[in-house]
């Protein structure tokens, strides 16, 4: 991170990031809901589909600090048609929840109401492979922060301290042109591509791809923090 900015870290709570995202520009038939399974039937029978994005919240281990850092899998590179994922680069400490935020909306800008400055953001900053990483980038991120920091005080539990070290990150899965992609705004090299939906379906959920690396977060965690995982996904909730 090249910022010394820093904030309260958001909660994952679906009301928190739904109030967040229709103040980013998101319509209002969509907010985020929790999904507590990717592979129980009767719990994903109450999730709204199509689920467009889903976020993860998972504790750092050495693994995963490690795995973000390496080249080991196919990495999203730039494409002719223009259909690569949007990727911010994280440079505010603790914000992890806004760039998740971000890269949810960003890369489902059919969702956004014409007037969202995240739209316009990136309509007056075309970026040839997706990743935004500039300072201009950098300006718009701290000023979403410092004019919406209300919202990393919302919540259900007593938030640390923006100066405080955390050890739970946010990260977010995207379906775009067909593959399934994995955005971490502290990657090295932006966007990591997980491979191609084989079933011709956009849903993230239920999709093995998702399943199989999400498990993966899991097997990975300290024991004494596997349970500090959730995942919130971005819907159109039911009425």
């Amino acid at each position: 991170m090249n910022s010394d900015r820093s904030v309260v870290p958001l909660e994952s709570n679906p009301e928190v990031f739904t109030d967040f995202a229709h103040d980013l520009g998101l319509i209002d038939s969509y907010g985020f809901v929790d999904v507590y399974s990717l592979t129980d039937p009767d719990v994903l029978g109450f999730v709204p589909r199509p689920v467009k994005a889903l976020i993860l919240l998972f504790p750092i281990s050495e693994v995963s600090e490690s795995d973000k850092n390496t080249d080991t899998k196919k990495i999203a590179q730039a494409t002719e048609d223009g259909n690569q994922p949007i990727w911010f680069k994280q440079t505010i400490k603790n914000a992890c929840g806004l760039y998740g935020l971000l890269h949810s909306l960003a890369n489902n800008i059919d969702l956004l109401k014409p007037d969202s400055k995240l739209k316009q953001f990136i309509g007056s900053n075309p970026s040839d492979n997706g990743q935004y990483a500039n300072a201009a980038t950098d300006d718009f991120v701290i000023s979403l922060s410092l004019q919406h920091a209300d919202k990393f005080q919302q919540g259900q539990t007593a938030a640390p301290s923006a100066s405080e070290d955390v050890d739970l990150h946010f990260i977010t899965f995207v379906e775009r042109n067909g593959e399934i992609y994995e955005l971490d705004g502290r990657r090295l090299s932006g966007a990591n591509c997980l491979g191609s939906i084989t079933d011709n379906n956009s849903d993230l959920v239920g999709n093995k791809i998702i399943t199989d690396r999400v498990q993966w977060y899991i097997e990975n965690a300290d024991e004494k923090n596997r349970l500090n995982l959730s995942l919130l996904g971005l819907v159109q909730p039911w009425d």
